[in-house]
């Protein structure tokens, strides 16, 4: 089957908690993509979380509002509130699981139904979707048609990513499971898993084959009891059960030129609010120390981590 490569959905989720750092990666990320997607689709979180994942939701809501009309102005894009009618919810659980009702939230209070609503709410079956604390290198501008053409390639395929972290000179990724890597191009892989963080999927195949929900460990079980949150596990954990039943594959690739790479932030400090800026554009010039080649959290020596890391 061929997909038109032009209609393509990019989808970002956002929630008021993420402005801090939203009001300088979302125009990084809107600047690199968004010439290369037939829409744009931006999804704001409505319904706090409990804990980290709602800090500064209340004193950030008008402030995002504000910045989305500013990037309003520079870029076309639909801005969707996650809808959490008994209505919307029924309807996006038959679509993508085939039953009547999934959770809000995960065990630990995160993200769960809303990163379902943004897929539902693309116009497209392929969507290329972010969360709003991931930075992109090396910013090729046909990374895209090149995805999907994998997807046109292949039916096996149901997930393509940008490289996990910058090029390194040998190849190498590390902590990633590499079921294959490809001989006939660089830097490509086939990786075990699923992250939510970052993907470009067909949406349809979960349409057909729909997901099936998964309880978390006994211990985070007993920790969502505690918490009065939902017994339900993260997302990419029972998507990467579905890939294994349905023997589908996820594509790690860079891709022409210069390529497509993400890096993720695994703490939040001081440092790296007050540095993000510069963060930023060490990234967009690829200029990163050795140790960040080939791993996808942003290291020590790019952001100081000390005060927040967990030994």
């Amino acid at each position: 089957m061929l997909y038109n490569k032009k209609k393509v959905s990019l989808q970002i989720n956002i929630s008021p908690s993420d402005y801090p750092s939203a009001k300088f990666i979302l125009p990084h990320q809107l600047s690199a993509l968004t010439d290369q997607v037939d829409e744009t689709v931006l999804i704001i979180e409505s319904k706090p979380s409990k804990g980290r994942f709602s800090f500064g939701w209340q004193e950030n809501e008008s402030k995002l509002k504000g910045l989305l009309n500013d990037l309003s102005q520079d870029y076309k894009m639909r801005v969707i509130s996650v809808d959490y009618s008994e209505k919307a919810k029924e309807k996006i659980a038959k679509y993508f699981f085939g039953i009547n009702h999934i959770p809000d939230k995960d065990f630990r209070g995160g993200p769960f139904y809303c990163y379902f609503f943004g897929l539902y709410h693309c116009k497209n079956d392929l969507v290329l979707h972010l969360d709003a604390d991931i930075f992109l290198g090396g910013r090729s501008s046909t990374w895209i048609t090149e995805a999907a053409d994998i997807f046109a390639e292949n039916n096996s395929v149901f997930c393509v990513c940008p490289l996990p972290g910058p090029p390194a000179d040998d190849e190498k990724l590390i902590g990633q499971y590499i079921i294959h890597k490809f001989e006939d191009s660089s830097y490509k892989f086939q990786l075990g898993g699923f992250s939510t963080r970052i993907f470009l999927i067909l949406k349809s195949l979960i349409h057909q084959k729909k997901l099936r929900l998964k309880k978390p460990r006994l211990k985070y079980q007993l920790k969502a009891l505690i918490s009065g949150n939902a017994n339900a596990d993260l997302p990419e954990n029972f998507v990467s059960d579905f890939m294994s039943e349905h023997h589908l594959k996820r594509i790690d690739f860079l891709g022409k030129g210069k390529g497509l790479w993400s890096l993720h932030p695994p703490y939040r400090n001081a440092f790296f609010y007050e540095n993000l800026p510069s963060i930023i554009k060490r990234v967009e010039k690829n200029d990163l120390p050795e140790s960040q080649k080939g791993f996808y959290d942003i290291v020590d020596e790019v952001c100081d981590w000390n005060d927040v890391k967990i030994k």
